[in-house]
């Protein structure tokens, strides 16, 4: 039982929405979905921030962050929906990952939207993270824009994280390569890391309160002891008298050296969990063996 006040230590709550999702069925009209940006080359918008969520899940939870998805897998949840996630899970920062789309597909670059000045530092905070990570494999920084109209529930500093345009064919290109989905992930992360610089002490906190609390490891046991060298030297010594007294000694001779080598062979452990067939196979050897001492000694 633990002590009182030896309460493992609270962590650190992250909200991450992937962007749209949800497919159509034919077989239900109804059914709400919702793709997102379609990239001339196949890429769907809902598929991308799938991906690259789950990827900044995983780097998160390595730093000890409690995750909450707002989806697991390709289904639609209205925005409302995705807010009361966010809010019931009491997430301290609410990341949302979407890729951009424009008219004119010259426009490229990743660009971070926020709703209210309550989250303005964490969109500039990220939008410096995305710029230093992104840049070096094509996709430059295209700053941060007010969104006043999207997240108006949401509890938490939140930014919607536009990583790249699908609408602009050489972004839509590096997209469909997994490193580049990697390092957008990574560059995501980063800028959760730099807006929370607690993140770190918290790790470090739950992972000294798992070591201390970590169950004890049985007890290994021993080795088996050595067989005992003592009999072996009882057998020696019996020998040395059967070739020195061999005369005298010929009433006592065989069950002295009988009870030698049983002696020995239990010490050895020899008969010991032996199936019955090799017992006995070990006695008729032993016996063939004593016959031709017995003889000669007659």
């Amino acid at each position: 039982m633990a002590a009182p006040g030896d309460v493992a230590p609270a962590p650190y709550v992250v909200a991450i929405d992937a962007g749209h999702g949800g497919t159509a069925d034919n077989t239900q009209p109804d059914k709400q979905f919702d793709p997102g940006v379609a990239a001339q080359n196949g890429l769907l918008e809902k598929d991308l921030t799938l991906t690259v969520a789950q990827q900044l899940r995983t780097l998160l939870e390595n730093d000890r962050v409690k995750v909450v998805m707002t989806r697991n897998g390709d289904d639609f949840v209205s925005i409302n929906q995705r807010a009361i996630i966010a809010n019931q899970a009491k997430a301290n920062l609410f990341v949302s990952i979407h890729f951009n789309y424009f008219t004119d597909p010259s426009v490229n670059g990743s660009l971070v939207l926020y709703p209210n000045p309550d989250s303005q530092a964490f969109a500039n905070t990220m939008a410096g993270a995305l710029d230093s990570k992104l840049k070096p494999v094509g996709i430059p920084n295209d700053g941060v824009m007010p969104k006043p109209d999207l997240w108006t529930h949401v509890e938490m500093p939140v930014v919607t994280v536009e990583a790249a345009y699908l609408t602009n064919a050489r972004e839509a290109e590096l997209v469909t390569k997994p490193a580049t989905l990697n390092t957008i992930a990574g560059a995501v992360d980063a800028g959760v890391l730099a807006q929370a610089p607690e993140i770190a002490q918290k790790k470090a906190d739950i992972n000294a309160y798992d070591t201390a609390h970590a169950p004890k490891p049985a007890l290994a046991l021993g080795a088996p002891a050595a067989p005992p060298i003592v009999p072996a030297f009882a057998i020696v010594a019996v020998v040395t008298l059967m070739v020195v007294f061999r005369r005298r000694l010929r009433p006592v001779l065989l069950p002295t050296l009988a009870a030698a080598i049983a002696v020995v062979s239990y010490s050895t452990r020899r008969f010991r969990r032996q199936p019955e067939w090799r017992n006995r196979r070990g006695v008729r050897r032993r016996r063939s063996r004593a016959r031709p001492w017995a003889s000669r000694i007659a």
